[in-house]
């Protein structure tokens, strides 16, 4: 077996797989067993491994002169269960582990020497970027892949030195912690990051898995590990991490600068733009605002590390005011809103000297500059700059330079927009007076200090009564716009301005709708300015148009899917109707026709529109449809059978067709075709089969008459001739055996009318039925049953008073006479019978309650079928009277049964 496996065309980590995976079959016991093959740094496992208790090893075979790379054969018991100390390992499962080691331990020799590499196992590891590595039980290094060198780490000078020498001093504790609890940790291997550096004080980030090696007593003799480099990962959620920090401080940053109640933004800014430059580790941090009639750039704002603080102060002429023109190439990037950078002041342009030129008295090697626009003009600019070449800024700095800028700006537009208000207060005084809208001048308690003349012919008073009155007089009582007032108030204080609709009183205790905009005047003061408008009108038609808008969005929304399901339905009824639909024009050509037409047809779509209706009927139908029905298809409804000819093959067709009365296309009919043709072949076998049941039914019915009439006279014969012999017989036995005769003659006769009598009620389909009252019907029987009880000593019981109307044939009467007899033969003498009348919505039932000794549950089935009788006895019967019970009630559309008395 492991022959094969080594023999097979598969990679090494696959033979080792493959063999981990079979090893346990050498045990008596495989289904309970692991194993797991340790060579060096690597570790293969059979599936679903468990280090159980037991444990057996092969002996260590060393490879080569790395003494610590050994071959190790493990397996594991796990849910074994030991009786009478019995050895879980035999001696020869012992051996033949050692065999196989040694096979491996072989095979993996001619690897080595195949694969000729410079390290002895190298090999193994394949072109990966993983570091494979291996610890003894003092966590020093006894293996390290030589792919360690792409750190800065020599692997031969790491050997015998402890691994946590190489590992970050912040890293260290976690990792000997991790190294000294690995023994008691079930859930391996165990994943941990930590920092290497090396001898430049480099420092890598790793992902490390690592993995226990005990031997096979359970001792640790340390670990295999395998190293991989997140350094990347590591340094993107570093930055990651900076950049969230930078816009959150920024976001703080906004909220202050746009608060309307802080008036000097530019001791703000100041502190902002210095923390900035922290983050982005600038040595300085500039804004520029750009006067276009000037064409000049005006420096706003700076800050600088102490350094260069100084340079910028002796050369703040130059600084603070620049030129468009100097700057060409600059200006013309601004323009497309494209940021501009210096890495190096060798690498800029000679058009750029005035740039070269500032930036070398600066002693500046690197900058970059954010243009920022507004309303799609350039404003100005924002930029950092270093000292150091080639400075690598952060991805995220350019969006937080534009965000800045725009908030600076936005703030301090904001302050010039408050100037301007104090400068034109005048003017408002005079819109104040004029306004077609109230306007109200009130503190935050209510207290309304100044009034224009369209707020007192709004609430209806003069100036002087409206200033002794508070803001809250003027709403109405109603506790809602009593809050909504004081609400109003302390928006307007908390956000500056507030907008909302209300309601207030005239002074004839009228209500008007208003649309009430307040502002803060004066915030100290808490002074409030609020315009009120009188939005009646405006709220009636709103009102109108919204409902009217409803009522049509209504209508349009159920037209809309009444369509949308309509012609759905149509266009599925259409293509997957079971029938052929189809359209014809004005010269009965097709120029439309469904799946189901082709597939009556057998001819494809395409090959069939456009031919005229004429071509695939037959001579005498394309006759019959030119001379007979003409123009007349396009103006009426039109039902017929057609012979179409389709592959060389008749079928009969069942055409309907209907005029579309479309307005934009006149004369357009729609058909329908349905293949007819096994229909009418079945009508005509049909027809055939009911004449042949026909001429069957006569001769049955006359079979029965000739059998009736030849079998009735000699049982009539032999009745007569056994009365006479009764008569003159003197000797009782003669007589007795003479009455067994005259008996079963009579039995025989009954049985030949009723068969007779209920063939002919099988023959009958249908009976003329006319009204009848059920209570004399059961009158009747009763009187004409009353002799035959009485001869029991038996009572026939009823209580039918009223009339009980229905539509009958009189044969209905044997119907009751034959139950009746039936309850007075299969009752006991001196008993009683019965009889009821229910009535239901559309029906009577009728029911005869005896005494008899019942009917088993097994013979309720049948009892009504032909010559099946459920109690025989001593009592005459021919097995016939319930089937012709049931047949005439069949007839009547009826149903017969028969169910348990309780009372006997």
């Amino acid at each position: 077996m492991f022959y094969e496996i080594l023999a097979e065309d598969m990679s090494f980590d696959q033979k080792m797989e493959e063999i981990a995976k079979v090893l346990p079959q050498i045990l008596r016991y495989p289904e309970k067993a692991s194993a797991r093959i340790l060579f060096g740094p690597y570790s293969y496992k059979s599936p679903v491994f468990k280090q159980g208790k037991y444990q057996i090893s092969s002996s260590n075979i060393p490879k080569n002169e790395e003494k610590s790379h050994a071959l190790w054969l493990e397996l594991f018991y796990k849910d074994l269960s030991l009786k009478n100390n019995y050895e879980p390992f035999t001696s020869d499962e012992k051996q033949k582990l050692d065999f196989i080691a040694k096979i491996l331990s072989v095979f993996i020799d001619k690897e080595i020497e195949a694969k000729k590499v410079r390290y002895d196992y190298d090999f193994l590891l394949g072109s990966t970027n993983e570091i494979p590595y291996s610890l003894n039980s003092e966590g020093k290094i006894v293996y390290i892949s030589p792919n360690i060198q792409e750190y800065g780490l020599r692997p031969e000078q790491m050997l015998s030195r402890p691994f946590a020498d190489y590992v970050c001093l912040g890293d260290r504790d976690e990792w000997l912690n991790i190294f000294n609890k690995i023994k008691s940790v079930d859930n391996l291997p165990l994943k941990a990051q930590i920092r290497i550096q090396n001898g430049n004080k480099e420092l890598h980030w790793f992902q490390n898995r690592i993995d226990p090696i005990y031997d096979e007593m359970g001792n640790f003799l340390g670990i295999n590990g395998i190293a991989n480099d997140i350094n990347r990962r590591k340094e993107a959620e570093i930055h990651s991490q900076k950049q969230s920090n930078a816009f959150r401080f920024l976001a703080r940053a906004c909220n202050q600068l746009v608060d309307p109640f802080f008036e000097d933004i530019d001791l703000l800014i100041e502190p902002i733009l210095e923390k900035i430059r922290e983050i982005l580790d600038a040595d300085s941090i500039f804004i520029y605002e750009l006067n276009h009639s000037e064409n000049n750039m005006h420096l706003t704002h700076y800050t600088c590390v102490p350094p260069l603080k100084g340079r910028c102060e002796l050369a703040m002429d130059k600084l603070s005011s620049l030129s468009t023109a100097q700057f060409p190439t600059v200006i013309e990037k601004f323009q497309k809103n494209e940021p501009y950078y210096v890495n190096s002041i060798e690498q800029l342009p000679d058009s750029e000297k005035n740039l070269k030129g500032l930036l070398t008295t600066l002693d500046i090697e690197s900058a970059q500059i954010m243009p920022v626009h507004v309303e799609n003009q350039l404003v100005g600019f924002i930029g950092v700059v270093s000292a150091t070449k080639n400075k690598n800024w952060p991805s995220y700095s350019d969006g937080l330079l534009r965000i800045l800028f725009d908030s600076i700006f936005n703030a301090k537009e904001r302050g010039k927009t408050y100037m301007m208000l104090d400068n034109t207060m005048h003017l408002y005084r005079s819109l104040f007076d004029r306004s077609n809208d109230a306007i109200l001048i009130h503190s935050s308690e209510g207290t309304i200090i100044d009034a224009n003349r369209s707020a007192c012919k709004i609430i209806g008073c003069s100036h002087s009564d409206i200033l002794s009155m508070k803001i809250a007089d003027l709403y109405p009582h109603e506790s809602e716009y009593m809050a909504q007032s004081q609400s109003a108030i302390q928006k307007t204080l908390n956000e500056g301005s507030t907008r909302f609709e209300s309601k207030i009183k005239h002074m004839n205790d009228s209500v008007i709708d208003v649309e009430i905009s307040s502002s803060v005047l004066d915030k100290e003061n808490s002074i409030m300015l609020s315009i009120v408008r009188d939005i009646t009108e405006r709220k009636s038609s709103e009102l109108e148009l919204e409902n009217y808008r409803k009522h049509l969005g209504e209508i349009v929304d159920q037209r809309t899917s009444e369509l949308q399901t309509a012609n759905s339905w149509v266009s599925a009824l259409y293509d997957n109707a079971p029938i052929g639909i189809g359209v014809l024009n004005k010269d009965l050509e097709l120029i439309d026709l469904n799946k189901g037409m082709a597939e009556i047809t057998g001819i494809p779509r395409e090959n069939i529109v456009g031919k005229s209706l004429f071509s695939i009927c037959t001579e005498e139908s394309s006759r019959y449809l030119d001379s007979d029905l003409g123009p007349d298809i396009h103006e009426i409804q039109f039902s017929t059978e057609l012979h179409w000819v389709c592959n060389k093959k008749h079928i009969c067709i069942q055409f309907n067709s209907q005029p579309l009365g479309l307005s934009d296309s006149p004369q357009k009919v729609i058909f329908t075709a349905q293949d007819i043709t096994r229909r009418k072949q079945a009508e005509i076998a049909l027809k055939n089969y009911a004449g042949q049941l026909e001429k069957s039914n006569e001769m049955k019915d006359l079979f029965t008459d000739i059998m009736r009439h030849d079998l009735l006279n000699p049982a009539n014969i032999v009745k007569g001739f056994t009365d006479v012999l009764i008569k003159k017989e003197k000797e009782e036995k003669k007589i007795h055996f003479l009455s067994k005769i005259r008996d079963n003659t009579e039995r025989l006769i009954d049985m030949i009318e009723n068969a007779a009598y209920l063939s002919k009620l099988e023959s009958t389909e249908t009976l003329e039925l006319q009204k009848m009252d059920l209570g004399r019907i059961l009158t009747s029987c009763i009187s004409e049953m009353v002799p035959l009880a009485e001869n029991k000593n038996m009572d026939i019981i009823h209580d039918l008073q009223q009339p009980y109307p229905l539509k009958a044939n009189p044969i209905i009467k044997e119907v009751f006479i034959n139950l009746l007899s039936n309850a007075i033969k299969y009752s006991p003498s001196e008993s009683s019978i019965h009889i009821g009348v229910q009535e239901n919505d559309s029906s009577f039932k009728v029911m005869i309650k005896d005494r008899g000794s019942g009917i088993a549950d097994d013979d309720k089935t049948y009892i009504f079928n032909r010559f099946n009788r459920a109690q025989k006895g001593s009592i005459k019967g021919t097995g016939l009277g319930l089937a012709i019970v049931k047949r005439i009630v069949d007839l009547h559309g009826g149903s017969v049964g028969v169910e348990d008395n309780p009372q006997g």
